[in-house]
Formats: structure tokens, sequence, C-alpha cells
């Protein structure tokens, strides 16, 4: 019984021990393994492009007159990965049936105090001008373009617009940026209406004149209007003759419209006055439009003897 005893505990350590050890055996067997997925992307060199800004009104501009080429416009690639030169194109300037140039518009790379710069074209055209590599460090590049503006004389008055277009390219790749709906800058420039004067001779000489005498009214005056864009009314009025302390009346002094072989027309006054004498509105093809005012005096009887002088003052009103 004891022997029978003993054995049934010696079998049931030793089974309980292969289980044990099984037990670890199995337990390594259904371990987890490892494996590796390598993943591919093909990252491509791009540009992308958007300008700021994407408006610029120049406001109330007058013919003949032009501005410095500091309106600034910024050229930036947010998120692309090199770099690349601006190109540029426009077209003219348009109000109806009237334009302007496209060349009458100047960019340059750096500002100017004056209107300088390199004319606008119609196509794309390198500037030179470079918009960095943008970097995971600084994602977003840029760079400036300045523009200028000139309003050439007599454009005719009205709200004008013009549409500046940019693209980026990078030589190297041959690429240009990607399809962007921010890269044209809108211009509008409302040109008003404007009248110049410019008068020839600025000297009228009537001569040698005896008191109680005097000098029809043939003394030439051309007004000339060499830039403005609408008719212009001539007004006219003077002071009067003076040497030292002599004088002789501003109405002594006559105009009119046209030359007389006598000494008739209007008396000059003190305030400006009405003609009736109309510059005709210069236009793009014939710029420069002019019209006519003559001049006599007659010197009262009694009048002391010197050099006397007088200023007349014409107008030109639109």
């Amino acid at each position: 019984m004891n022997g029978r005893l003993t054995l049934t505990m010696a079998v049931g350590a030793a089974f309980l021990s292969a289980l044990f050890v099984l037990g670890i055996s199995l337990s390594s067997v259904a371990a987890a393994s490892t494996n590796t997925v390598i993943a591919n992307v093909v990252v491509g060199n791009v540009i992308y492009l958007s300008l700021t800004p994407n408006t610029l009104n120049l406001g109330n501009v007058y013919p003949s007159t032009a501005t410095f080429t500091n309106s600034l416009a910024t050229d930036n690639d947010i998120g692309g990965n090199i770099a690349a030169n601006i190109l540029i194109k426009g077209t003219g300037f348009v109000y109806n049936a009237n334009s302007i140039g496209v060349s009458n518009t100047l960019w340059s790379a750096t500002t100017q105090s004056t209107y300088a710069g390199t004319a606008l074209t119609t196509s794309f055209a390198d500037t030179s001008i470079i918009v960095p590599q943008p970097t995971q460090s600084t994602p977003s590049q840029s760079n400036s373009i300045y523009l200028g503006f000139n309003i050439p004389a007599s454009t005719p008055p009205g709200l004008y617009t013009q549409t500046i277009s940019f693209e980026n390219q990078n030589f190297t790749y041959s690429i240009y940026n990607a399809i962007s709906t921010a890269n044209t800058l809108a211009v509008s420039a409302n040109v008003q209406g404007a009248c110049y004067i410019s008068l020839n001779p600025t000297t009228v000489n009537f001569g040698s004149v005896y008191a109680s005498a005097n000098v029809p009214v043939n003394n030439l005056v051309t007004d000339t209007d060499g830039g403005g864009n609408v008719a212009a009314s001539v007004l006219v009025d003077g002071t009067s003759w003076v040497s030292g302390s002599n004088n002789f009346g501003v109405s002594n002094t006559l105009w009119n419209a046209n030359t007389q072989s006598t000494y008739t027309g209007n008396q000059l006054t003190g305030s400006l006055a009405i003609t009736g004498i109309t510059v005709p509105a210069p236009t793009q093809s014939s710029p420069s439009a002019s019209n006519s005012i003559y001049f006599g005096v007659g010197v009262p009887g009694g009048t002391a003897g010197g050099i006397y002088q007088q200023t007349i003052t014409i107008e030109n009103s639109c």
C-alpha cells in the first residue's frame, strides 16, 4: 500500500512537471511575429501663385499725367517647393470705344520715385524677379513688383480698366505655376475732364503810342491746349497800365475774337470775363487744339510819357 501510494505520488508529480514544461513550450510557439511594409511616394516639383492685391484703383487721374512706379503687387508661392521667375503681361486700358495703350503701364523690380521702368506688353515677359524656393521651415515665399501708369494727353474722360496677368515659371524644370484663379490684377483709373493752357506770345509789345492815339485790335495771342480732353471757354481780365506813379485804365485795352483793322472791340476789365472764344477739345489723334484772341490799346489824352506795363490774364475754363 505504501509502495503504491508512493508511486502514485511520484507519477503525479512527474505529470505535473511535464505539464508545466509543456505549457512553456506551447506559449513560445504561439508568440506573434513582426513584418514591414515599405511605402513610396513621388514628390513632384510644383509652383503655386497667389497675387496680393487683386485690384488696384488709381482714383481720379488727369490726361498728360503719370504716376510714380511705386504701386506694389506681391507675388506669393505658399506651399510650392521650387523657385520661379515672375512673368507678366497685360491689356491696354479700355473705356467704351476709347483706349490707352498697354505700354503706358510700366513695371519695375524696385520702387521708383518717378515714372520709370519697363513697358508692359501683351505677351508674357520674363521680369527676372524670382520668388525663392519654399521649404518646410519657410513654406511661404514671395517677391514684389512695382507698377506705374501714364495717362496720355487728350485721353477722353471715363472709367478705364486694365487687366495685368502673372505667371511663375521655373526654367530649369520647364514648370509653370499650378492653375490659379488669383493671378490677375484688375486696375481702374477714372480719367477726369481737364483743359490746359499755353499762350504764345507771352508778351505783347504795342510799340510807341502817343497820347490820344491808339493801336488797332490786331495783336494776336494764341491760346493752346496741348493735352486736355474737353473743350474750354476762354476768359480774360487785366490790370491798369502803370509807369512809376502814373497810370491809365484797364479798359483802354480792347480784345476781340477776330483781328480788327481799327481800334474796336471789347473793353478789358479787372474781373474775368467770358469771351465766347472756345478752344476745342484735344483728341488722341489731334492732341493739341488752339484759338486766337486779339488785343489793341488806346492811350488817353494827357497821359504822361513813360514805359507803361499791363498784365493780362487769360484762363481756360472747362
